[in-house]
């Protein structure tokens, strides 16, 4: 078997090599065929930075877009599909929560055109009043008080519940109007630190979701007839969809997302992700090209939108971290944008992370300066967020030092990342072995808001026996890999399907004992970011 290992590894870096020197070539051939302005950001200096780092990261391509004023400049690095297929400005990528910013500008212009009696309130309209009793959340003030303003900007004080996002049910895939009615089942408050409603920034996908729903009640037309109609008609955008299906048959270059597996030293392709589920929160597909034409508009204030759509757009709603670090100032959010000061100077950004693409967007209104980064692996973020701050180190001469790429020598193993959990989650534990056989504790959970999770054991070293969940109906594709800690507590590793040799997160877990003595339930400390955002206990069912 070791033998085996070896050959599969020393064949995988056979193939990046060769792969790496195509990017080699095809780089310099590209640079000087699509750059036809001496004041073109994307250098040739520029160029190797991004060559070295999609090297370094194993980062199949990334395209490139620069707004400076009435001026785009776009390029494509590497390759939308392997093994020869270059990016280019016009290759498509999933955009991620990107898209939430263009869903935000919809509604406004919706509030301010003057034509919906519904929306008489502006911003200050009660969601309930849109959606009736498709908008049911477990506490009742927050269903008949949260506004549009409040799910906007994140300020619902509803937990993320990104874990029970759920893409279909039984092969059928779930609705707009479906995702938004399961809200009801989830808890709503979470933990007593989450904090009421209006009071903290708590990001959710599940808001998102619901204003599309409110689009679309309110126009009668999908999501995406309504973004053609505000913005991408308008803007030229012709080259931008919502959701997969639209995409495919485009017949456009659509890049193929890719996962780099450590152990196999290979890139795995990524299954595009269908999108039905995340419409308005993160759907939308583009190219950076097409996208550029988005930023434009906004940087140069242009007559496409009413100038109050704009002031919208600009204004900063709440209150997203107090937290200040060396030239950045509070970060606050808007329509779908975090905005910050840079050494003085305003700018909005948001990013997206889809499983097998990344994407960021930047914009800085004072300059008439932005830029939009697409790339097509799940490790692209440490290629699109270094190239971000080299071009804003580079436009606006500011030492690398001060802002810059610091992911290199940061990189844990995923196992040092477990420990750093635990310690964490349970600081002071003892040592014990748990109070079930692991056949006792395997079988299914459920839980009204999250579904269904069938644990297996899985034996991964001669020492180590797990609880294995694998959910491929969820948004992300998800499984959890159940991991002992002590007696009946164990933590949950969150791992992508695409992506089994690296955790994303980390859960606290208990099994509870029923009367009898087996298991009865499974209690899951869900956390965001690190810190527990909802506790949920799943009833063994099976």
């Amino acid at each position: 078997m070791r033998h085996i290992k070896y050959i599969l590894f020393n064949m995988g870096l056979a193939l990046n090599m060769m792969w790496t020197s195509h990017v080699n070539a095809s780089l310099t051939r590209r640079q000087q065929a699509n750059s036809t302005c001496s004041q073109s950001p994307l250098t040739s200096d520029f160029a190797t930075f991004v060559k070295d780092t999609l090297d370094y990261w194993h980062i199949p391509g990334m395209a490139v877009a620069v707004i400076d004023k009435n001026n785009v400049f776009a390029e494509g690095y590497g390759l939308s599909e392997l093994p020869s297929k270059e990016v280019t400005p016009d290759t498509l990528f999933y955009a991620g929560s990107t898209t939430k910013a263009q869903t935000a500008a919809c509604l406004s212009s919706l509030i301010h055109s003057g034509l919906h009696e519904a929306l008489a309130d502006r911003w200050s309209t009660n969601i309930s009043s849109i959606l009736k009793d498709d908008f049911v959340l477990e506490n009742k003030w927050a269903t008949d008080h949260l506004s549009l303003d409040d799910a906007v900007s994140h300020r619902t004080g509803m937990p993320r519940h990104d874990r029970a996002l759920t893409r279909e049910k039984d092969g059928v895939p779930l609705s707009t109007r479906d995702i938004v009615r399961s809200m009801r089942d989830l808890s709503f408050n979470g933990v007593p630190s989450h904090g009421e409603p209006r009071v903290k920034f708590h990001y959710n996908n599940y808001m998102y979701i619901t204003l599309s729903y409110v689009i679309e009640t309110l126009t009668k037309k999908d999501l995406k007839q309504v973004m053609r109609e505000v913005i991408w008609d308008p803007l030229g955008m012709n080259s931008t969809y919502l959701g997969l299906e639209d995409a495919l048959k485009s017949q456009k270059d659509l890049a193929t997302g890719y996962n780099w597996d450590n152990v196999t030293g290979k890139h795995e392709k990524v299954t595009h992700m269908t999108l039905t589920d995340l419409t308005g929160s993160a759907a939308a597909v583009s190219s950076v090209k097409d996208y550029a034409k988005w930023i434009q508009a906004l940087v140069n204030v242009t007559q496409a939108f009413p100038d109050k759509v704009h002031r919208d757009i600009r204004a900063p709603r709440i209150m997203e971290t107090a937290n200040v670090r060396e030239n950045f100032d509070i970060w606050t959010y808007s329509l779908g944008w975090f905005r910050t000061l840079l050494q003085g100077r305003i700018m909005y950004r948001h990013t997206g992370e889809m499983v097998g693409f990344k994407s960021a967007v930047y914009w800085f209104p004072t300059e008439k300066y932005g830029f939009v980064l697409f790339a097509n692996s799940e490790q692209g973020m440490k290629a699109v967020e270094p190239a971000a701050w080299r071009l804003i180190n580079n436009k606006f001469d500011i030492p690398s030092e001060d802002i810059g790429d610091k992911n290199r020598g940061n990189q844990k193993t995923p196992e040092e990342k477990f420990e750093e959990a635990i310690k964490k989650h349970y600081p002071s534990h003892t040592v014990s072995n748990s109070s079930f056989p692991i056949q006792d504790m395997e079988g299914t959970y459920s839980d009204k808001g999250y579904g269904s999770y069938t644990l297996r054991s899985e034996l991964i070293n001669a020492n180590e026996t797990v609880l294995v969940a694998e959910v491929p109906e969820l948004t992300w594709d998800t499984a959890f890999r159940f991991r002992h800690v002590f007696g009946d507590s164990w933590m949950v590793c969150e791992e992508l399907l695409a992506n089994r040799n690296e955790w994303t997160d980390f859960h606290p877990a208990e099994f509870v004992r029923g009367d009898d003595g087996d298991p009865a339930a499974l209690t899951i400390k869900w956390t965001q970011g690190g810190e527990i955002e909802a506790i949920v206990t799943f009833e063994k069912t099976a």
